[in-house]
């Protein structure tokens, strides 16, 4: 007899349907939960997976008609959903590159001839990324010197390969890039290349043991890999170009790192001795600490600037920390290496060829609204003078380098070129002697910069009778500069008064006839936080305060002219307060100009809906997470876990 009740039957359309939908639940929570920190665990989403089907099925059994609906609805509302906004995204990729419109840089950057002394392929552009092309687009001349090919885990041909064609993306010729030729990581039994004796030959991890290149790019100097010769070649480099602007890294936690700063800086001495009418302006940098360890700060309405990554008023990345982070100098990048969409930047363009370092998944640290550096005056009037020290070695004193390590130290900061006055010597004095009256108005000590080892006070004597003391040197190692009237001066004494530690004493001393002159002037807008703006979104109130970044001129606002270019927008300085006013909807063109119309800069000023764009970058930001390096991908995750359990079972 039949009770007319129909038993739930499962079908096949159905367990399929069934297996879809559970897998697209699953993915899109896979694509919504994922975060730079943290990802959404591979088991809980096989388990979300597990019940999402388990769900499915149940529904299937007693409404079967309800699940092809179902799916075909929920793929509807995704794509749809997908599709606006990747058009959202498209948009602001496409429109989001920053407005190139100042021209007041030529004092910075242009008639120029520029090296960057760096030790891989893809450190330049840590170090230099924005800054480059401000050369570039100004007329300068551009060089870049890569001391080692960087083989370690590819191929040295495949690194300059990079080089080039990131350089070319940049405006630098083939022709104008140096490859020194030597191997990653060159060292003997831990012992960094730098450390090994001058002459002993090194073969490298890649199993070479002599310069090499490529059939387009030979080696600047074809030798074996030997202290000496890496040496010599660095020295070779400075004095065959004669730069009037050089760039080099300086101390970063890697030994090829350390080995070329410190052979930059005994390099630079020499030849400054040796060529006493040459003064180039001298940068050091950071490739790590500020740019490729740095926060990934990339995505925000407005670029920020560079972050100081420690709690110290100095850098201490390993080697190094005698630079001071307020005496940093801030260089402007160009305006259309940024853009609001990281993936069409012009800086991305640029890291997008270094694929073997996974410089796009740093992307987002290297690229700032500016680029770090600390200056090196290379007038010193100590190079050619004669100097005595009552005990202990001062060789070290106006050799131009900071930081020497002769052996491998733990202490960070360690320097083993400070001259360190004996034990017993009561005197603790330094002479020095010019061969004729010489003009003089300033002296800069440089302290020892182990932190427990310093310098509390010194005297320093001229012989037409002038006396100071000096007061506590920078305990970091970095330069205390003290100014009396300008006098010539044939002899002067300092004396180290004061001491604490075993090891205090004295790096560097230089001497020079002037106060500091800065080699250039520039100024740069910024918003109230310090961030140089470029193209800038403004407050949706269309009031904001802005402030004013300058290098070599005038920091009161009352000294520049302002021009303001847009549709009821304006700006004007309320008591040393630079107002901007752009009402909502409005953009217009920011200028402010000194009265010879040398100094000056120009950025965008908008004031319109930004929802779009912080949307698009939440986007791109989430999606780079989801798939960088396929790391952070649930989803694939997820299936690696299934095949595991998979064959388990099996």
């Amino acid at each position: 007899m039949e009770t007319g009740i129909k038993k739930p039957r499962l079908r096949l359309g159905g367990l399929i349907f069934a297996l879809l939908l559970a897998a697209e639940l699953a993915f899109v929570l896979d694509m919504v939960t994922t975060r730079a920190d943290g990802h959404f665990p591979a088991k809980a989403l096989l388990l979300v997976f597990a019940l999402c089907f388990l769900g499915a099925l149940v529904l299937s059994l007693f409404r079967p008609r309800l699940m092809p609906w179902l799916f075909w609805g929920c793929t509807f509302l995704f794509l749809l959903l997908g599709l606006s906004l990747t058009l959202i995204w498209y948009s602001v990729c496409r429109n989001g590159v920053y407005q190139d419109v100042d021209e007041g840089k030529a004092q910075v950057f242009g008639d120029r001839k520029v090296l960057a002394l760096v030790p891989h392929q893809d450190d330049e552009t840590n170090i230099l990324l924005g800054v480059l092309e401000q050369y570039v687009k100004y007329g300068s001349d551009v060089y870049v010197a890569y001391v080692i090919n960087g083989d370690y885990r590819v191929s040295g041909a495949q690194r300059i390969a990079e080089a080039e064609a990131a350089m070319a993306k940049c405006g630098i010729p083939a022709d104008r890039l140096i490859f020194l030729g030597y191997g990653d990581w060159l060292n003997i039994n831990g012992r960094s290349i730098y450390f090994c004796p001058d002459d002993e030959v090194i073969t490298s991890h890649a199993g070479f043991n002599s310069t090499y290149g490529t059939d387009r790019h030979q080696p600047f100097n074809p030798n074996s890999y030997t202290r000496r010769h890496m040496y010599e070649d660095i020295r070779t480099l400075l004095l065959r170009y004669t730069p009037d602007v050089i760039f080099c890294t300086d101390m970063d936690s890697h030994d090829d790192h350390q080995a070329v700063s410190m052979f930059f800086e005994k390099a630079m001495g020499e030849v400054l001795k040796a060529r006493s009418d040459y003064e180039p302006e001298i940068y050091r940098a950071f490739a790590y600490n500020t740019a490729y360890w740095a926060e990934a700060d990339y995505y925000a309405l407005n670029i920020a600037s560079t972050k100081k990554q420690n709690a110290e008023e100095y850098i201490t990345d390993c080697g190094s920390h005698v630079y001071n982070w307020a005496e940093r100098l801030r260089l402007p990048v160009r305006a259309d290496t940024l853009s609001r969409s990281l993936l069409s930047s012009g800086g991305y363009a640029v890291l997008r060829h270094y694929a073997s370092q996974d410089t796009m998944e740093r992307a987002d640290r290297i690229i700032n609204g500016d680029k770090v550096f600390w200056q090196r005056e290379s007038s010193s009037l100590s190079y050619e003078a004669e100097f005595w020290v009552s005990s202990g070695d001062g060789s070290t004193l106006n050799d131009f380098v900071l930081t020497d390590r002769r052996q491998w130290h733990e202490a960070a900061g360690y320097s083993d070129n400070t001259w360190i006055p004996e034990g017993e010597d009561r005197e603790k004095r330094v002479i020095i002697k010019f061969t004729q009256p010489t003009p003089l108005s300033r002296v800069v000590l440089y302290d020892n910069p182990s932190l427990s080892d310093n310098v509390l006070e010194a005297s320093i004597r001229l012989d037409n009778g002038v006396f100071c003391m000096t007061g506590p040197l920078e305990p970091n190692g970095s330069g205390t500069e003290i100014l009396f009237d300008r006098a010539e001066v044939e002899e002067l004494e300092i004396c180290l008064m004061e001491t604490e530690g075993r090891g205090a004493g004295l790096t560097e001393i230089e001497l020079f006839a002037t106060a500091y002159e800065p080699p250039f002037q520039f100024i740069k807008l910024t918003n109230a936080q310090g961030d140089f703006i470029y193209d800038y979104y403004i407050d949706p109130s269309g009031r904001e305060e802005l402030g004013l970044y300058t290098f070599g001129c005038s920091d009161q606002l009352d000294a520049y002219r302002i021009i303001c270019i847009g549709e009821g927008c304006h700006a004007a300085v309320e008591e040393n307060r630079l107002i901007m006013n752009c009402p909502p909807g409005k953009s217009c063109l920011l200028t402010l100009m000194d009265e010879s119309g040398r100094i000056s800069d120009t950025v965008t000023i908008r004031n319109k809906a930004s929802w779009p764009v912080k949307l698009a970058q939440y986007l791109e930001n989430h999606m780079r997470k989801e798939f960088r390096n396929g790391e952070n991908s649930n989803t694939a995750r997820a299936i690696s876990l299934a095949k595991e359990y998979i064959s388990e079972w099996t």
